[in-house]
């Protein structure tokens, strides 16, 4: 139990795409785990919640080797969908209405106590980071379309993952251009080619609040698709590692600078800040990809170490919008208007990552 939410933990013997919705009429969320089984104890079985935002869960079968599971709400507020690793499972928080009771009012800062959704400035964890205790805000964001020049990244049925992914940018900047306040700098704004390296510097000599990456997804499962979010660790699992290689191809480190990049990661101070950051683009693309992609996968919020975010000294994350390798959704990105719902659903990620810094904090009532 929480004090404000409902934890629900659905654990997997190994990592599965998963596909989230939220229902009306009746009120329900349902959460269908692609490839899976439930244990015999759990088919078709219906868990009770005595008096809480969830009435009921109910675990089902669905064609295709599929399993659902859907939740009865009853007055519940947001809910977020995510995944953690070691072991896999999927989690889901549904939010309580807020207490009546102001008697003893204090100030939520223990992460054990406090709330797994990050609605004032504590971050997602619970904790306050330092930057969120001074109230820092975002003014200066660096978009980094990824690839270009002689590495044209994934090249699929026509599509060049390179080009893409700059009509991509482009398209967020003059978005994030009509945003009060806001400058955009971008790595590259031609075909040409930037070390990744680079694209990390210029965000730190242009003293970048945020730093957001643009990719492209390929897999040699042409069924897979989907969109994801990273933000800087160690890869948890063998995907992230080989999504991580790739990616990587191009740097033009060598052995010797390995103890420096294990340092940098495992002491890098903004992965609370790239985290939410992370968790608040992917619940962007989400909202707005799913719309026009119904088929598309909701591939949540990641960890791996990407070149291209290390030394960073800004929250950064790495945007994975689609797959090139799937048929149906390299038709999508051939279209226009599918790139622009994706560089609206960025900006939506951004702008709503800003606002979570500069709201007050939220007094909650005493344990």
């Amino acid at each position: 139990m929480l004090p404000d939410a409902l934890r629900i933990t659905l654990e997997l013997e190994r990592e599965a795409m998963f596909h989230e919705e939220r229902l009306n009429g009746p009120a329900r969320v349902l959460v269908d785990l692609r490839n899976t089984q439930a244990v015999d104890a759990l088919k078709d079985a219906i868990i009770a919640f005595e008096d809480d935002v969830v009435r009921q869960a109910r675990v089902g079968r669905q064609p295709g080797n599929h399993t659902r599971v859907v939740f009865d709400l009853q007055g519940a507020g947001r809910h977020s969908v995510y995944s953690l690793y070691n072991p896999y499972r999927v989690v889901i928080d549904f939010e309580r209405a807020a207490t009546t009771d102001t008697k003893t009012v204090v100030a939520t800062k223990d992460p054990k106590t406090a709330p797994p959704l990050a609605s004032a400035t504590a971050n997602a964890a619970g904790g306050f980071s330092l930057s969120r205790q001074l109230g820092l805000g975002v003014a200066r964001i660096v978009i980094d379309p990824g690839h270009g020049g002689h590495d044209p990244g994934a090249q699929v049925r026509g599509l060049n993952e390179a080009e893409l992914v700059l009509d991509i940018a482009l398209r967020l900047e003059r978005l994030l251009a009509r945003e009060p306040g806001v400058e955009v700098v971008l790595t590259r704004r031609t075909n040409a080619y930037v070390a990744l390296e680079e694209r990390t510097a210029i965000a730190n000599r242009s003293g970048a609040d945020l730093f957001l990456s643009i990719h492209a997804n390929a897999s040699a499962n042409e069924s897979v698709r989907g969109f994801g979010t990273y933000f800087l660790n160690f890869a948890p699992n063998p995907e992230a590692e080989a999504l991580a290689a790739r990616e990587n191809a191009g740097s033009s480190r060598t052995m010797g600078s390995l103890p420096d990049i294990v340092k940098a990661i495992a002491l890098n101070n903004k992965i609370d800040e790239s985290r939410d950051f992370a968790s608040m683009v992917q619940g962007s693309m989400r909202e707005r990809l799913l719309k026009a992609d119904r088929n598309a996968g909701n591939l949540g919020v990641k960890q791996a170490p990407f070149m291209v975010l290390i030394g960073a000294t800004m929250p950064s994350a790495l945007a994975e919008v689609s797959f090139l390798t799937n048929r149906d959704e390299a038709a999508l990105l051939r279209s226009q208007s599918y790139r622009q719902q994706i560089a609206e659903a960025l900006l939506a990620g951004v702008m709503k990552y800003q606002n979570s810094l500069k709201k007050a904090p939220v007094l909650r009532s005493g344990f």
